[in-house]
């Protein structure tokens, strides 16, 4: 025994001095046996932590060589020390490790040996029993796929208390659960749910309760995760996280970089480029969530071996770029991207130039130009093919633009193209309004409509591109419409009667109330069998008369009584725009939307009258005794008024001269006459009877 414990303590001393003189050979290492900063100082000291402990029959006790050095560095060579017990019968210790155990009760000196200094520490080794165990934490809860290290600790029967993670039997009490290494503790989240961890130390055991959650970020790595680049080029790492369930993420731009040694490397804290600064290596370390990767950037001054430019082959409509790559491999063996040191150069400056500082290439014209990237005499190429123009941008005209509601305005759609060329592409891209309510637009021309006041933004998209405009709708002038009520539902509508003679067309429902369909004379009426309505070869529509089967009778009083109710709202209306116009006299004048009363008759000759405005602009005009519109007279609309939009109120009666050309809703309190083919657009409501000579009426 005491022969082996002498090969015991002499041979590691000889391995090392071996080792030392092949390092020596090799330019050295690390520490005086593997390689370090240390290397050529002396050992001035051996320290041995804890200096004094004690610990059970049974029980263990790591130990902790710390060498000082001549420049009064320290350093850890637990594992690189002999280690020995002075006393093996109260206490045994590993060689290579410094591991105690006691075995008996007593003290023994614990000793280590490195660099030809040693040190030691006193071990007492109690009569103290174990009593009982307890596991840490009591409960706990770990994510699917991360690990949990758990902690048993035994209780002496002196009151003294040690860790026996390391040397407890472990179990798990649903492994499909949770599992737990056998000799450590550790436990992994394999499934949602609960299970029993249990530890089991010299005859004595204890549990915890452990839940396991949903995956979540359990550690990052960061590549390359060793990296070398010349003094003022750039490295760009990735951070992936891998999750508790085993998934991987690239969660480069969410993590915070920072550097170990920012003398030597700088990062940018939300991208991962780092900067060589200096010669040396640094720690590019991305941190997220609680948890950390790293990688090691060294600086070098290495010097280009070859240059290889990508992507290779490229392709590029005419217009547009294509960045390259120049990734330069270094004497060192290391490749960094040297994109904006090198000289870029195009063999074909007609086909593709390129910015002789980044590499950016742009296409002229069709065909291939050969790229090339120059440094240090060293050069790399790439093809890039150079394609027809695509389309790079759309723009809407007018950009601004403002209509009447009702009213409509086209757009025009230019798309701009990669080689600069702008087309007009108005009927090959996809029309849409954003407030449809407030206008709407043809999908395929681009031609707005005004629908109600307000705005919208009118969209022309071809692919993934888009260009817009603003559309405002203008509110209508003039005052509010008449509301006709079911009036509304017929072109002519009359109290005594309804007449014609000749070739008289109508277009729209006409009707007649309190008096019955006698009154209705010169239309030839054709019965219908169910004896609500007629018809008749002049009328495109139905014929209503107060006599007819129900509903009939009713529908026709509520007609007549809205027609007065409109009668007396119109004549009802305050505050005219203009009085007197014309002293009755309108012929000639353009008139805007209002209101406009006059005490007297109106005329219109066959000058005419204008009245111009918006399609939903309204005219109401208020007349105190008749309406004469004389041969040939035509009231025009401009503007895109309509006819539906003008009421003219008459006290008396109104008279349509031969051929003349009328537009709007003719409320009289007496007579309305229609002379050999006077053109109405609009509607005839009587307050006593409507006479027609080979007219047309056609409701608006």
């Amino acid at each position: 025994m005491k022969k082996y414990e002498s090969y015991a303590r002499v041979l590691p001393w000889f391995m090392a001095l071996v080792l030392s003189v092949l390092l020596a050979a090799c330019g050295g290492g690390r520490d005086p046996i593997l390689g370090s900063p240390t290397l050529g100082l002396g050992v001035v000291s051996v320290s041995v932590t804890p200096a004094t402990t004690s610990i059970p029959l049974g029980g263990v006790q790591p130990m902790m060589a710390t060498a000082t050095y001549t420049d009064g560095s320290t350093r850890d060579v637990t594992a690189s020390s002999n280690w020995a017990s002075d006393t093996t019968s109260v206490a045994t210790v590993v060689p290579t490790s410094g591991v105690a155990t006691g075995v008996a009760s007593g003290t023994s000196i614990i000793s280590a040996d490195f660099g030809g200094k040693s040190g030691s520490a006193v071990l007492t080794v109690t009569s103290a029993t174990l009593l009982s165990m307890a596991v840490a934490p009591s409960t706990a809860s770990i994510p699917v796929g991360s690990i949990q290290p758990l902690i048993s600790t035994a209780t002496y029967s002196d009151g003294s208390t040690r860790d026996v993670t390391a040397y407890s039997n472990w179990t798990s009490g649903t492994p499909t659960v949770a599992t737990v290494l056998q000799t450590t503790g550790v436990v992994t989240g394999v499934a949602v749910g609960a299970s029993a961890i249990t530890a089991n130390f010299g005859g004595k055991s204890s549990s915890t309760n452990l839940t396991v959650t949903a995956a979540t970020l359990a550690s990052i790595a960061v590549t390359p995760a060793i990296a070398t680049v010349p003094v003022g080029l750039t490295q760009s790492f990735v951070a992936k996280g891998t999750y508790s369930d085993g998934s991987i993420v690239d969660i480069s731009n969410t993590v915070a970089w920072t550097s170990a040694s920012p003398l030597v490397a700088t990062v940018l804290p939300t991208t991962g480029v780092a900067t060589g600064v200096s010669a040396g290596s640094a720690l590019i370390t991305a941190t997220a969530g609680g948890k950390t990767g790293s990688a090691t950037l060294t600086v070098t001054a290495a010097t280009v071996a070859s240059i290889a430019v990508t992507p290779a082959p490229a392709t590029v409509p005419v217009g547009l770029t294509q960045p390259f790559v120049a990734n330069g491999t270094y004497s060192d063996g290391s490749i960094v991207d040297i994109s904006k040191s090198v000289s870029w150069t195009s063999a074909s400056p007609m086909v593709a130039t390129v910015l002789s500082n980044t590499g950016v290439a742009t296409g002229v014209s069709v065909g291939t130009a050969l790229i090339t990237a120059t440094s240090a005499g060293k050069s790399g190429s790439a093809t890039l093919t150079v394609t027809p123009a695509t389309l790079a941008s759309i723009a809407v005209t007018p950009a601004q633009a403002s209509i009447d509601y009702g009213f409509t305005q086209p757009f025009v759609a230019q798309g701009t193209y990669s080689d600069g060329s702008i087309i007009d592409i108005t009927k090959t891209v996809a029309w849409t309004s954003g407030n449809t309510p407030v206008a709407t637009v043809m999908s395929n021309t681009g031609v707005a409509t005004g629908v109600s006041a307000g705005s919208a933004v009118i969209t022309a998209t071809s692919g993934s591109l888009s260009g817009l405009a603003t559309l405002t709708v203008l509110a209508k002038k003039g005052p509010d419409a008449v509301d006709l009520g079911s009036a509304a539902n017929f072109v002519i509508l009359a109290k005594s009667g309804i007449s014609t003679t000749g070739t008289t067309a109508i277009v729209g429902d006409i009707g007649v109330s309190p008096i019955g369909s006698t009154a209705i004379t010169g239309f030839s009426l054709i019965a219908d069998p169910t004896n609500v309505f007629s018809t008749s070869l002049y009328v495109t529509g139905k014929v209503y008369a107060a006599n007819y089967a129900v509903p009939t009778p009713t529908t026709m009083t509520t007609a007549i009584s809205d027609m007065e109710t409109a009668f007396t709202d119109a004549a009802g209306r305050a505050t005219p725009d203009a009085t007197e116009l014309g002293a009755g006299n309108i012929s000639g004048l353009t008139i805007a939307p209002g209101l406009y009363k006059w005490g007297t008759g109106v005329l219109v000759t066959s000058a005419g009258v204008t009245l111009s405005g918006g399609p939903n602009d309204v005219w109401i005009f208020q007349i105190g005794r008749d309406l004469t519109v004389n041969n040939s007279a035509i009231v025009t609309l401009s503007g895109g008024a309509q006819a539906k939009n003008i009421f003219w109120q008459v006290a008396g009666e109104a008279t349509l001269g031969t051929a003349a050309d009328f537009k709007g809703n003719l409320l009289s309190q007496t007579l309305i006459s229609l002379n050999t083919g006077a053109v109405v657009t609009g509607r005839m409501l009587a307050q006593t009877e409507v006479t027609l000579n080979a007219a047309r009426v056609t409701k608006p």
